[in-house]
């Protein structure tokens, strides 16, 4: 039996991120891993992208976040493209920022954070053909955003996200066994219908058999 491990948001945190992977021969991170992300010191300067070679001789892939750049991502051999499904894990990036009205475009925001209309509406489509079993996304479904505002008796922002918008059609499409998140910042755990979802607070991380 293989074993995935799957990482919360690492926002720059190389550091702490290599021992997290070290040992580890096959992980999977949650995005908001901060590539080609800027960041002020003085002058805005570029965040440099996680040596993953220098790192581990492990498999150790990432998905996007709302705080990594996406052209830069592209450009990463270990990025997985939103909608890809790796050794059966279906994983889908981005997210909305909700406070994109004070960042700046190219910098530490882009406009391209959410995949489109036309994108997500293809990736439904796929997603409920190969009905997976495990799912990591940046963000979560809808319903499960409420459920943990519920929780952590916080109020709901209304910021227009198609991306939890998307995921929420996949889940009354499919119920996987599991699903993995990061973006919110907080550890939570709970079950939902037949799915176990799990956010991951950032470096956290769950060691998942495959």
């Amino acid at each position: 039996m293989s074993v995935v491990r799957i990482i919360g948001d690492v926002h720059g945190k190389f550091r702490r991120y290599r021992e997290i992977i070290r040992g580890v021969p096959f992980s999977i991170q949650a995005g908001d891993m901060g590539v080609g992300f800027r960041r002020q010191h003085g002058d805005f300067t570029w965040m440099p992208n996680p040596p993953f070679d220098a790192m581990s001789e492990g498999r150790h892939l990432f998905i996007r976040g709302n705080h990594d750049n996406p052209s830069i991502c592209k450009t990463q051999r270990y990025w997985i493209p939103d909608g890809t499904t790796v050794d059966g894990i279906y994983c889908l990036g981005g997210a909305v920022s909700i406070d994109r009205a004070y960042r700046t475009d190219g910098l530490d925001w882009w406009p391209d954070e959410e995949c489109s209309y036309a994108e997500l509406e293809r990736m439904i489509d796929e997603y409920a053909a190969i009905k997976p079993e495990i799912v990591i996304t940046h963000d979560c479904p809808d319903s499960i955003a409420n459920e943990m505002l519920a929780a952590l008796t916080r109020r709901k922002i209304e910021d227009g996200s198609r991306t939890r918008q998307a995921l929420e059609r996949m889940l009354h499409l499919h119920q996987p066994r599991e699903w993995y998140f990061g973006h919110w910042h907080v550890s939570l755990q709970f079950k939902s219908g037949q799915t176990l979802f799990r956010c991951l607070n950032e470096l956290e991380y769950a060691d998942v058999e495959l």
